[in-house]
């Protein structure tokens, strides 16, 4: 996989992920947010950080609409 097709698929699995914690106070939230960048980046032979700055540059794109 190339580093766009990389992206793309940590945003597709974000978009599975975000709305479990949707509701969920930010102290708690976090914790569970660096868990799931930790088990994407071992996924994807990355690290959390990288997968943090996905998540942020590409924010819009896993905003829940409701």
């Amino acid at each position: 996989m190339n580093k766009f097709e990389i992206e793309n698929a940590i945003i597709e699995e974000l978009k599975i992920f975000m709305p479990s914690i949707k509701n969920v106070p930010f102290d708690k939230g976090l914790p569970l947010m660096q868990k799931e960048a930790w088990r994407l980046a071992d996924e994807y032979d990355t690290d959390s950080a990288n997968v943090i700055n996905i998540m942020m540059k590409r924010f819009e794109e896993l905003k829940d609409e409701d």
